[in-house]
């Protein structure tokens, strides 16, 4: 059973809660949204690279019928509590650089520079949220639903959202725990929000995010987990008898495209038996995401393929992942530049 809170407290299972913040962008402004907006962190260089379609370049566009156009982060950022637990893994990189002021602002730092208008989290430490929310800079209007994982881990996912662009119309939590099936014995959780548009309320669309286990052995588990979650997306956004609504599914899923869960989850068919097609968005051939004995992605950011002619989901612009060449000019994460042992994902999006 969840327990929905609307107050400060963060000790519920399921939490939604509206707030002012002073973040999500720069106080000075001047970092302006560009699509060529970069960061140069000691050998890494991030940038935004636009999306092309030659078909629509050559077509005008009816000014009336701009599409709506959202920035989404996807961010594992490291629960203090994991790192504390797992500190062998963070050895050669100074302690300062670990505690969790330091690295929230960092974490900060990098969200006033992405202004993302959804923000899908993971190893969000529950007694931390209240004070990342607070710590964004900027004022504006947002709102988010946070689930902690089941049994006694402190951290788990979370969506937050400017509620002046977009209204919460339905949520979902998804827990993968269940004594029935062997496979599904863990903590792990996903949590599923049905968004309106509010300056196009005909414009509805789904945005999902997971963590899912870690275990390098246990693809299984992994596998066991994908299929709950794409049976409760398949669901949740259903539309028509016929369609679905568009959807984005942003998470850590912990494998490599070269396994079988990978496979599953964008839906080649001899593995997705619930014809809810994904496709991954690509950050380029060489990118990486994190370091797990070597550089490595594990994390994606996910959308459905069109189903509703009316509505379906374009990529703008990607912001480019590092390779793990140039991750070798980097060294360990976190550190003085960066906050998580993740980095972040980012995509301009437009529902057309």
């Amino acid at each position: 059973m969840f327990s929905t809170l609307h107050s400060s407290g963060l000790t519920g299972i399921f939490l939604k809660q509206s707030t002012t913040l002073r973040g999500l962008a720069s106080k000075t402004n001047k970092l302006k949204r560009k699509k060529h907006n970069s960061i140069l962190t000691r050998g890494m260089y991030r940038y935004w690279e636009p999306t092309y379609n030659r078909m629509e370049l050559s077509q005008p566009r009816d000014a009336n019928k701009a599409p709506n156009q959202f920035r989404l982060v996807s961010y594992n950022i490291l629960a203090q509590d994991l790192l504390v637990e797992h500190l062998q893994l963070y050895q050669g990189i100074h302690s300062k650089l670990l505690h969790w002021e330091h690295r929230l602002e960092k974490l900060k730092s990098e969200l006033e520079i992405l202004q993302p208008d959804i923000l899908c989290l993971q190893e969000m430490q529950y007694n931390h949220l209240k004070s990342f929310v607070q710590e964004l800079s900027h004022k504006r209007k947002v709102e988010y639903i946070y689930k902690k994982k089941t049994g006694r881990r402190t951290d788990g996912c979370a969506i937050i959202y400017d509620s002046n662009k977009f209204k919460l119309d339905d949520d979902q939590c998804v827990e993968y725990y269940t004594n029935d099936v062997a496979t599904l014995n863990r903590e792990n959780v996903a949590i599923m929000a049905k968004f309106q548009v509010r300056n196009d309320p005909t414009t509805e669309f789904i945005v999902a995010t997971t963590h899912l286990l870690y275990n390098p052995r246990r693809e299984d588990v992994r596998i066991s987990q994908v299929g709950v979650l794409l049976r409760a997306l398949a669901s949740f956004a259903i539309r028509t008898k016929h369609s679905r609504l568009p959807t984005i599914l942003a998470g850590d899923f912990n494998f490599t495209p070269n396994t079988d869960a990978y496979k599953f989850l964008v839906a080649q068919r001899k593995f997705n038996e619930y014809l809810f097609q994904m496709e991954s968005i690509d950050f380029g051939s060489e990118a990486v995401s994190t370091f797990q004995d070597e550089w490595v992605t594990v994390d994606y950011i996910l959308k459905s393929i069109a189903e509703d002619k009316e509505k379906s989901i374009t990529i703008e612009s990607t912001y480019k992942l590092p390779t793990a060449e140039s991750c070798m000019n980097i060294g360990k994460i976190p550190n003085t530049f960066l906050g998580s042992d993740h980095f972040s994902l980012a995509i301009s999006f437009s529902i057309r």
